[in-house]
Order: C-alpha cells, then structure tokens, then sequence
C-alpha cells in the first residue's frame, strides 16, 4: 500500500501541480504543501536573520543562510535576493509570522517583487529507511505582482533518494514557468470546499522542463525523458482541503491493509481530489527506458506522448506516438495509439457517494455505476517479432496489424450503447512446427502466413427501440469474405437496468426483423477441397459435385421442402458446385418480428423458417 501511495502521490503532484512545486523559490514552495495541519509558516523562517535583512534598503533585500525544520524535511538556502519590492514591510514580514491566523492566501496576495533569485536551494527529507535530498540551481522569479509570478527558471534540479537497497536518482535541466498564481495555489491547500460544484481557478499557463533523467539503482531501470510541457491547470478546492485530503492519504500509507471503514474515507476523498483538478494539454518527447535486469534486459523509446483535456466543444485526448522495445529475444513496434472521448466522470461521482460503504459492501447496481466511459481505442502499424513458449517448445513469433478500433461509448447504465471493434490486416507467419490446433489445420491447408480483418458494429436506437447490428464482417486474404447485418426490435431502457432480472425479461422479449447475410469464397473452399480430396483419394472436382448433389438433398431434409427451403437448399448447392458469392436474406412475416423466447424454444428448425420470408442466391 505504501508503494502504491507514493506512486500515485508522484502522478498527482505531476498532473496537478509539479511544475509549481518546483518552480516556487523554496521558501514558497514548501509554504503550501503542509499536511499536518499548521501552515508550515509558522516557525519556517528565524525571525532574527529577518530582521536583520530589514536593515537593508527598502526595494531590495539580501538573506544568507536561511533554513528550517518541518516534520521530517528540512530546507536550505544559502542566499536569496530580493529586488524591486513594492509590498511593504509589514506585508513581508506578516508572509512569515509565527503568530498570525490569516489566511496564507491573503497574505501572499500583498507580495509584489520584480526578482527573486535563489543561486541554491537544498531540501532533505527522511521516508522511512529512505533519506531524499533535493537541490535546485539558479532559480529565477520574474514580476511576482499580488503574489502572481510573471515567469520561473529553475537551471537544473537534482534528486537523489538513498535506500536500502540501492539508489533512486532524479535529475532535469532548464524548467520553466509562466503565470503561477501562488495564492490560488495556497487557497487550495488551505480552504475547505463549500460545495462540490466548486469553481477552477487557473494556478499557471504554462511550463516547460527538459532533459529529465531518471536511474532507479534497485531496479536497474533508468528513464529519459527530452522535454516535459503543458498548459492552463487548473485547480480547486476539496471537501477537507488539499491539506487535509493529503493528511488522509499519509494516514492511509502506513496500513497494511484497507479496512472497510478506511475505504469508505478513502474512495470518497480521492474522487474528490482527481475532481480537483483539470490540465489543458500536457506532452512529453522524447521518452527513453532502459532496463538492465539480469536475463531480462531491455530499451523501450516513446517519440511522443500527449494528453488533451476535454472541453465542452472537444472530447479528451491521449495518445502515444512512436513506441518500439527491444529486450533479448522480441521487438514490439507500435506507429500511434490514441484514446478519446473517454470520461471518468460517472467513476468519481459513484465515488464520492458511497455513502460510507467499502468496496466489499457495494452491491453490482453500484459496482456497475464505477465503470468510466473507455470511449475510442485505436492502435496503427504494430509489428511483433519474437518468440514464445507453445508446449514446451520455443516458437518464432512474427505478427504486424495495421490497425484496431474499439469504440464503447454513449452508456445507458454504464453499458455501452454504441459498439465497435475492429482489426485491419492482420498478419502473421505460421510456425510449421506450431502445437496450436488451429494453426496445424491452417499449415495443413497450405497456408505460410495469414491476413485477416474483422469488423463488428451494433447501435442502440432509444427512439426506435432497435439495436442496429450494422456490421460484422470477416476479410481473409486467398480465404473469403462474411458479411453479416440485422435489426433487433422491441429492445427498451429496461435492457439496461442493473436488475439482471429486469434486463432478462427485456431480453426474452426482443424480437428480430430482419437478417443478411453474404459468404464470398477466395480460396478458402478450393484449399479444403484439395485437402478433403487428398484424404479420401479422390479429385477436387468429384468431391464438389458430391457435395452439391447431397446439398440438394440433406438441406431440405433438415429444413423442410416449403418453397423457401427449396430456394435456400438450391442457393447453397450452387454456391458448392460452384463456390462464388452466396447472400441469404431472411425477415419475419409478423412485421413486428420474429420474438427471442420464441426462437429459443422452437426445437425444429422447420417451424422457424415457416416464420420467415427467405430469399437466397448463389454467383
């Protein structure tokens, strides 16, 4: 759990509020991340070194060897300068007064400096067993009005985590920032929400860090990443505060385990805190991981990686472009993946109104209103070349697919209403030595390699009550094609509902109106044949006229000898004696549809066709 904690805890500060964590001179920086109640200002600065710097001139100030203790970390600056101050004495002084109660933000909004320069700061802090020490070089704030910062720069940042097995170090170059509100940020960390519909306020515009380098000894991982940028964070306040919301999860770090009264504060209070925050854009380029495992190294390389919030106007966006690894015995290549109009929204209000339960007492009605909205997943130019275990045995594995879609989106109930998942071309070598059933009847047709496509596509209409099966289709190079399309009426809300009682009785009542379907040979029933010939010592061609006489016959035998099984046992018979394109259409007679129940009890297939309108053709 303490591993998880912290993990999440990096992503957090990463997504919510990084940038202005390390771009804060040390002294304000660390002013808003108390998570222990008292304003970390109180007893921060040595009131004597203060009073000494007031000695100086009015605009400009100069303190040497500020530093000071604060739970278990502690801050150092050997020297900062401040110049062009408007704000008054008093105002900088009450900034860092151990007795005052106003509130932090008010205070930092009477702060007005033209620079601020800090050559060095240091910040040590004990997790645990682990030591972290923290060193920012030449850190630079420009036009700091009313406690707003006009720009940052930090030259370089370096961290270095000592644990008990082996070292985590952190280190990046130039950063920058621009428009840092320091005292809605301090408001965020202070203030309790009044409500949940809270407003945003913007904390900075933008920001830039590059050349971010990290080494995990333990892990023998290292991770680079070129250049780091975002835009327009935005923030606001939590039901207990950003303090107290973070007070709870350093509570929660120290269990073991989550009893079910600490995850009814838990999942409650961080819905409420990834609800806290919205980032406009945020990318990172030039990403490169190493591994060096023992038996298991590896190199993984990302050229872009880009998030995009939604708007009212625009979905969410993320995408991955420009991913390969290579480790000893495979090489993956991805071209682009991308993620949109996914929304968590319903996860964190179904979150947040728990109601004091535990995830062991949420019943599946709640458990399904968890489920966020995946939206589209598409995946382009992916190509594997490796081996896996089949059996036993080391098999050489080479695959490509030029694309995949899955759609979920438009949910009733969390249940997607709009479907769609696709695979274009793809590709792979058969191993001849392959185990697999399927793959051994694939050689055993004479196939060295495979290219297929598949495509499946349904639609809930509410006004029409239809569920439109607009596609499923089947493509395979020298194989075929299947086409298959159809309507599903008399289909309501009540499929939806959680109740599977409810949603049992709406299914059994839905009713089919119509089916096509199309089967295209392209290879695939020559192969067979040939195969099938062989095996009984007979020729292709005498083997398909075997089978088209007793198509004739066997069909109407199966489904009767009405008109429709005749026309249908006919088309099939064709289409064997001489394999092109087969297309079957059926509707119910009853125009309001052939009903489920109905279909499922009917035992005799012939009872089902005298139901139907059928039409077939074989070309």
């Amino acid at each position: 759990m303490r591993l998880s904690y912290r993990a999440g805890t990096c992503a957090l500060a990463l997504m919510a509020g990084s940038a202005a964590l390390q771009f804060e001179p040390a002294l304000l920086r660390d002013l808003v991340v108390d998570t222990a109640g008292p304003r970390i200002a109180v007893g921060a600065v040595k009131v004597p070194l203060w009073s000494a710097a007031f000695a100086q001139s009015a605009d400009s100030l100069i303190l040497d060897n500020v530093s000071f203790t604060f739970g278990s970390a502690t801050y150092e600056a050997k020297r900062i300068e401040f110049s062009g101050i408007s704000s008054s004495r008093a105002d900088l002084e009450a900034l860092f007064s151990s007795t005052s109660t106003e509130p932090m933000e008010s205070r930092l909004k009477r702060i007005s400096v033209k620079q601020i320069l800090i050559p060095e700061a240091r910040v040590k802090q004990t997790f645990g067993q682990d030591v972290q020490t923290t060193t920012y070089r030449n850190t630079t704030l420009t036009d700091v009005v009313q406690g707003r910062i006009g720009s940052a720069l930090i030259e370089a940042t370096g961290a270095e985590t000592k644990r008990a097995k082996g070292s985590l170090v952190v280190s990046n170059g130039r950063a920058t920032m621009s428009d840092l509100d320091l005292p809605a940020l301090a408001g965020l960390y202070e203030a309790k929400a009044e409500s949940t519909s809270a407003p945003f306020a913007k904390i900075y515009g933008a920001f830039a860090i590059e050349n971010i380098d990290v080494t995990d000894g333990e892990a023998n991982v290292s991770f680079r990443v070129a250049r780091m940028s975002g835009r327009d964070f935005m923030g606001r306040q939590t039901r207990d505060s950003w303090n107290g919301t973070f007070g709870l999860f350093t509570e929660m770090a120290e269990r073991q385990e989550l009893s079910p009264a600490d995850q009814a504060r838990f999942f409650p209070a961080l819905a409420d805190l990834l609800d806290a925050f919205q980032i406009g854009s945020i990318e990172a380029s030039g990403v490169e991981v190493n591994t060096k495992t023992r038996g298991e190294p590896g190199q993984g390389r990302i050229a872009r990686i880009a998030y995009t919030g939604g708007t009212e106007s625009q979905p969410a966006d993320m995408r991955w472009e420009g991913f390969e690894f290579s480790g000893k015995d495979n090489h993956v290549k991805l071209d682009g993946l991308s993620l949109t109009g996914f929304s968590f929204r319903q996860t964190l209000e179904g979150l947040r109104s728990l109601q004091g339960k535990s995830l062991d007492d949420l019943d599946p009605a709640t458990m399904r209103s968890l489920v966020p909205t995946l939206g589209t997943l598409r995946l382009q130019g992916v190509s594997i070349d490796g081996s896996t275990d089949d059996d036993g045995k080391k098999v050489k594995v080479q695959a490509g697919l030029k694309g995949f879609e899955l759609t979920a989106d438009k949910p009733m109930n969390a249940i997607p209403t709009n479907f769609r998942f696709g695979l274009q071309n793809l590709t792979m070598a058969l191993p001849s030595n392959s185990q697999d059933e399927g793959v051994k009847e694939l050689v055993a047709l004479g196939y060295k390699t495979i290219d297929v496509s598949f495509l499946a596509a349904a639609t809930w209409n509410e006004a029409a009550s239809e569920i439109a099966l607009s596609e499923v289709s089947f493509q395979g190079q020298d194989m075929g094609n299947l086409g298959l399309t159809g309507r599903i009426g008399n289909v309501g809300r009540d499929l939806f509902n959680p109740d599977t009682a409810l949603a049992t009785v709406a299914l059994v009542g839905a009713r089919a109106k119509a089916l096509d379907l199309s089967v295209e040979n392209k290879g695939l029933f020559e192969r067979y044949m040939a195969k099938t010939a062989k095996e009984q010592k007979t020729t292709p061609e005498s083997l398909r006229r075997t089978y088209a006489a007793a198509a004739a016959f066997v069909v109407p035998a199966m489904i009767g000898s009405s008109e429709q099984a005749q026309t249908l046992s006919q088309a099939i018979a064709r289409f064997i004696a001489k394999p092109g394109k087969l297309s079957v259409s059926a509707t119910p007679k009853d125009p309001s549809g052939l009903g489920v129940a109905e279909a499922m009890v009917v035992q005799d297939p012939k009872a089902i066709l005298e139901k139907l309108n059928v039409s077939a053709k074989a070309e």
